[in-house]
């Protein structure tokens, strides 16, 4: 037998996972002992060090193009042979080398910050006696541990070295840690806490359960594995008496079994489920790192220590801090959700090399600072209180709620500690004299979806609001599904059905409605509030209004063009202007409450008018017989005729009063408004009859025009469906018309029916009798009155001073050319309006009398058992004051308590995962039996103590976060970390995760300056396919809002992506691809997919595709003129310091060269796709460039914002 053979037969036996212990045990013994064998092994480390070599002389832009080579068979059996050696040799030699020698673990090239890949540098498998025969096999680790005195004088440790890494076989297991999660997952749902549920009488989750003796059994007798009939049934060849049941498909893992074998053997100790228990004050560790040969301390606060001891159990070591260009970028990142400008990223690399941590400090005081401070830690808070803009469900109608938002924004603004933020959410109206603030913050609790279906039960709906209350308030700030208890117990956390509805007690004594929030309006409760947002910017906000508004009043430039289109256009009318005969079918409304009559020449009166009447369809055929000429429809108008008579409902008393009215004679006036507002007009042409309007078919419009309007309210508005303007016409005696002119005109020999939905403003108020007039040819006389027309033909040296204003004023207000100014004048009056006026929005109160709360049998709404009252679970801390009229208050103060275990310990894990990706515990909405055990139990118990201590202060506990040498570490990994801990849960390196679908659309903006930085207000519709709202509306059997998608213009579609609408049955599409959630539910931790999808978002989207556009403009003018005296690689480098934050290398100059010249090229030769690429977007364009080579420059841009670097938080 060759020396070799033993080794080649049990490496063989590991690569087949057929290694039994004594073989590992044989393995372990023959490197140890035997050179020989040790020459082999270290043979296939040779190759493991030759393919590592390979890899890191690939091509560095690999991430540019973001393709891979495909790789042979023979290279796949090589690298698996050459893993699975190294994984062994790992694995046995850190259990028998001496520590001493485990000094040296890891090396990160600091050299390596700018590149986003994975760090190729090896690691050192083993130190051995014998080093002079393999010098230099691997790089040595800039670390080494020593003893610390902390930096809160604790005592020294006494040994400086690695503590012995425990192996699988030799420390002692920890119910939490090792036992608890495996039963939970495969025992606790027939043998937990659900007493209705469990099997057997069998019971797992407590020590009493698992040691009873039942009937001459025990399922666990501690340190006898032969008398545990759990134990037996689990090693059980017997599919009846195998546990788990194989029709449960679940099964044990056999490193699973080997733990509760060992678990019972060793006694089977039980702990309380660690996140029940109060934390307090860890005692912190002394371990520390110090960098060789500077002998410079590693630690520089107490996260590290704690983060120190983990990493040396382990037998790793820190990566080396980043450098001073990732840390700005990364700080900025997680301060703010902006990339920090090119002065901000220079001034601190240059102050921080100059003052070292004054100036890293002086950065997050700067950053923390900030309005757009408030804006970061926001988002994630809006997944979690489910914030949208719709109400959900099937309909999925309009709401108002952003001055919760707003409010939600100032507090973390403000640094409002934590406790009060919870409970002013929770029970700001149960406060004493609470503030229009206080009462705003408890919209917390009304996110949830509502509905005002017709057909749903109110008692129904008001349950599962409920449920949703508790939900969301049981995850946020509690870590539990207590959601699972509302049908039965909880499967396996210790909470019952009947505390479920203890729980749920707090939660019911809204004075809501189950059927509500039709038409737009909020659901009740709600108030009339300003917003709570402090601003400076409402002085300049004033003064830019009156000079846009100079601007316009006093603009000429383009008039004579304007004059000459307009008669070109009045002269096209000629003859073939006509009304098209019609009969109309049918007249309905989702809400007929109002008496209507219509007759077939498309006439419709209200003879009564009721609220919510304010969505008209109309079906109507065109009399075809009548239309021999084969003219096409292009059009239509829709005339408003006076009432002869009151405008108030009829009644007797009204009759009487009829000289005396003073009212509109135009309109019926139930309610408080005086004059009618056409807010939508939808149009489609069918070959049937339809009683609704066909989204698939909908017509649009080239321009929409009125015989007279409101100062304020042109008829054009009415293109925008969502509400908020509207065409409103001037009061008066005479008929007034509304004229639509289609983008294309239909054939009504094709298409002989059109159904027509007419909606009034939030039925407020009605006409009192209106026509339906489709016509052919231009209908010129419904857009200016006849003497407007007269001036317009008139020469304009001809007009007096009346009408020459009468003509600037029509120019001004109808000019193509005016309307991005008209645009930034709307846009201004409407941010003033925001900080000035007064809106709805949904808050929280006590009804007169509160409903009573039963427990519900099987969760159902209708079968109530027993009655009970607010109280908290008995597994938790009582509440100080136990009683049945316990409300939201003494909730809010109970969950704020010094001594609860959760709330802390869930806010801070919160705080943690924004910086790190991952939370101290990964399940951040389950910290019970089913959640993970935390990765650093003493540091998640030392935060949470710690900020109780600080006074909940949010602020102070990210600054020291942000501040440790544990967030401030390279990003980049070592092979040996990806092996050891491929999730980076031990911290070894700083964090690297995807931004934030937000963030990614913000950075786009920001980089291009396109950024519009205002802070708060409504939500906002920038780019989106516009049919999409389509394909789950419910426009014309409902009114109500945000059916309609109509986008937003100006500096509205360039505001930061916080603010841009969440409908909740359609979420924004490119938010939606990089996984923001539809805000249905509350939403702890978005999930992360990587899709094509994705990448044809960055690359087509209109607002990334305008964004890369202005990205380019900015290069080629900040960089200087449009001129060769420029280089190419001056822009390069500006470009990847405006987007990534660095200067690129030699490749990546060269290949983005490459790339430019051959772009160059391919415009070259074809100058209208140049021109087209340019043109998109609404922002204007800058004409003095050649658009060849501001198109090349575009796809640059467009690469660079495609860069995994640039869509990833390094």
């Amino acid at each position: 037998m060759s020396s070799r053979e033993p080794i080649d037969q049990l490496l063989a036996a590991h690569l087949a996972n057929e290694l039994t212990d004594e073989q590992a045990i044989e393995l372990r013994e023959i490197l140890a002992s035997d050179a020989e064998a040790l020459d082999h092994y270290l043979d296939l480390c040779e190759l493991d060090e030759a393919m590592v070599s390979l890899q890191s002389s690939a091509n560095p832009l690999a991430n540019l193009s973001e393709t891979t080579s495909t790789s042979t068979m023979r290279s796949f059996l090589v690298w698996s042979v050459a893993a699975s050696a190294l994984v062994i040799g790992n694995l046995l030699w850190f259990q028998t080398w001496p520590t001493s020698s485990r000094s040296g673990l890891a090396m990160v090239d600091e050299s390596a910050t700018s590149s986003p890949q994975v760090d190729q540098t090896t690691t050192q498998t083993a130190n051995r006696p014998d080093q002079e025969r393999t010098p230099n096999r691997r790089p040595p680790n800039p670390w080494k541990v020593i003893n610390s005195s902390g930096s809160m004088n604790h005592p020294a440790l006494t040994v400086a070295s690695i503590p012995e890494i425990d192996s699988a076989s030799d420390r002692k297991l920890k119910f939490n840690r090792d036992i608890r999660p495996i039963l939970s997952e495969t025992c606790f749902h027939c043998h937990g806490p659900d007493e209705h549920g469990r099997r057997a009488d069998l019971r797992l989750d407590t020590v009493e359960g698992a040691t009873a003796d039942l009937g001459g059994y025990q399922p666990i007798v501690p340190g006898n594995v032969q008398e545990s009939e759990a134990w037996q049934r689990i090693i059980s060849d017997d599919p009846d008496m195998l546990m788990p049941p194989p029709e449960s498909h679940l099964a044990l893992t056999q490193e699973q079994k080997t733990l509760l074998k060992r678990w019972i053997e060793e006694g089977a100790a039980y702990e309380g489920h660690w996140a029940f228990i109060p934390p307090t004050m860890p005692e912190v560790p002394t371990v520390d790192f110090t960098e060789e040969p500077s002998e410079k301390s590693w630690a520089r606060n107490e996260i590290d220590f704690f983060v120190a001891q983990r990493l040396a159990e382990a037998g790793l070591a820190p990566s080396p801090e980043a450098d001073a260009r990732a840390l700005i970028r990364r700080l900025s990142f997680d301060l703010t959700g902006l990339s920090p400008t090119p002065e901000e990223a220079n001034a601190f690399v240059r102050d921080y090399q100059l003052h070292g941590e004054t100036t890293y400090q002086e950065t997050i005081t700067r950053l923390l600072g900030s309005p757009h401070h408030g804006e970061r830690m926001a988002l994630p808070w809006l997944d979690q209180a489910r914030y949208a803009d719709t109400n959900g469900y099937s309909i999925d109608g309009g709401r108002h709620m952003w001055l919760w938002r707003d409010w939600v924004i100032q507090a973390y603004n403000d640094n409002m500690p934590f406790d009060q933020f919870l409970t002013e959410q929770l029970a700001g109206d149960l406060l004493p004299n609470p503030t229009e603030s206080q009462l705003i913050a408890t919209g917390f609790n009304r996110n949830h979806m509502i509905t005002h279906e017709g057909g749903t039960i109110p008692e129904e709906n008001l349950t599962n609001y409920v449920a949703d209350r508790v939900k969301t308030t049981s995850e946020v700030f509690l870590g539990l599904t207590m959601g699972c208890a509302q049908c039965h117990d909880h499967k396996y956390d210790p909470i019952s059905q009947h505390e479920y509805y203890q729980f749920f007690a707090f939660f019911n004594e809204l004075q809501d409605h189950g059927l509500d929030g039709n038409s737009g309006r909020n659901a009740a409760p709600n108030i009339m509030a300003k917003t709570v947002l402090q601003t400076d910017e409402l002085p300049q906000l004033e003064s830019e209004l009156e000079q846009r508004r100079v601007q316009l009043a006093e603009t000429t430039e383009g008039l004579e063009a304007w004059l000459v289109s307009q008669r070109q256009e009045e002269e096209t009318r000629g003859d073939q202007f006509r009304f098209v005969p019609i009969e109309l079918l049918d007249v309905s409304s989702p809400n007929l409450r109002g008496a209507m009559e219509f007759d077939a020449n498309g006439t419709v009166k209200i003879a009564q008018p009721s609220r919510g009447l304010n969505g008209m369809s109309h079906s109507l055929r065109f009399a075809t017989e009548e239309l021999t000429d084969g003219s096409p429809i292009t059009g239509l108008r829709v005339s408003f005729h006076p009432r002869p008579g009151p405008a108030k409902p009829e009644t007797e008393a009204s009759k009487e009063d009829a000289a005396e009215s003073t009212e509109p004679p135009m309109v019926l006036t139930p309610f408080d408004e005086a004059v009618p507002k056409v807010t939508t007009v939808l149009i489609s042409a069918t070959e049937q009859p339809a009683d609704q309007v066909d989204y698939h078919r909908q017509l649009s419009f080239r321009k929409v025009t009125a015989s007279t309007q409101a100062d304020g309210h042109a008829a054009g508005s009415i293109r925008n469906e969502s509400n908020e303007r509207w065409w409103q016409p001037a009061t008066g005696q005479t008929e007034q018309h509304l004229t639509l002119t289609f983008d294309q005109p239909i054939d009504p020999q094709t298409t002989p029916y059109l159904s027509v939905l007419l909606v009034f403003g939030q039925g407020n108020s009605l006409p009192y009798e209106w026509q339906i007039q489709p016509f052919t040819g231009n209908d010129t006389d419904s857009r200016w009155s006849p003497s407007l027309v007269d001036a317009i033909q008139t020469p304009s040296d001809e007009w007096d001073v009346a009408t020459r204003q009468t003509v600037l004023e029509t120019f001004r207000q109808t000019s193509d050319q005016l309307q991005p100014l008209r645009t930034r004048i709307n846009n201004l009056e409407e941010r003033r309006e925001v900080l000035t006026g007064r809106f709805s929005t949904m808050v929280m109160n006590t009804a007169e009398k509160p409903r009573e709360t039963f427990v519900l049998d099987r969760g159902q709404y209708d079968s109530p058992t027993d009655r009970v009252f607010p109280t908290t679970p008995e597994v938790l801390p009582e509440l100080a004051d136990k009683n049945e009229t316990a409300n939201r208050l003494d909730l809010a103060r109970w969950l704020t308590g010094s001594q609860h275990p959760l709330t802390s310990r869930v806010a801070v894990n919160r705080i943690w995962s924004l910086f790190f990706g991952t939370g101290l515990v990964a399940t951040s909405a389950d910290f019970g039996s089913q959640g993970e055990y935390p990765s650093h139990p003493e540091l998640l118990d030392y935060l949470a103590t710690h900020f109780v201590e600080i006074g909940w202060d949010q602020q102070q506990l990210i600054r020291e976060i942000v501040s440790s040498a544990t967030y401030r570490q390279q990003s980049s990994a070592t092979p040996e970390q990806i092996e050891l801990d491929p999730k980076n849960r031990l911290l070894a390196r700083g964090p690297r995760f995807r931004l934030p679908a937000e963030f990614i659309r913000d950075q786009a903006l920001a980089v291009s300056d396109l950024l519009v930085p205002r802070v708060g207000g409504p939500s906002l519709q920038p780019y989106q396919p516009p049919a999409l709202w389509k394909e789950v509306s419910h426009f014309g059997s409902t009114p109500a809002t945000k059916q309609v998608f109509v986008q937003d213009h100006g500096e509205k579609l360039y505001r930061r992506s916080l603010y841009t609408i969440v409908k909740r049955t359609s979420p924004h599409p490119a938010m939606a691809a990089f996984d923001a959630p539809s805000r249905e539910l509350c939403t702890m931790d978005r999930g992360a997919t990587n899709t094509p999808i994705q990448a044809l978002v960055t690359l087509n989207d209109p607002q990334f595709a305008e964004a890369a556009r202005v990205l380019a403009e900015r290069l080629l003018t900040e960089s200087g003129s449009n001129e060769t005296s420029v280089s190419d690689l001056d822009r390069i480098d500006q470009a990847f310091t405006l987007v990534v934050g660095r200067m690129p290398n030699d490749e990546e100059r060269d290949a983005v060269q490459s790339l430019l010249q051959t772009e160059r090229e391919r415009f070259a030769q074809s100058p209208q796709d140049a021109l087209a690429a340019v043109s998109v977007g609404e922002s204007p364009r800058l004409e003095t460039l050649d658009p060849i080579e501001h198109a090349a420059w575009m796809q640059v841009a467009t690469l660079l914002l495609n860069l995994s670097e640039t869509l990833t938080r390094l």
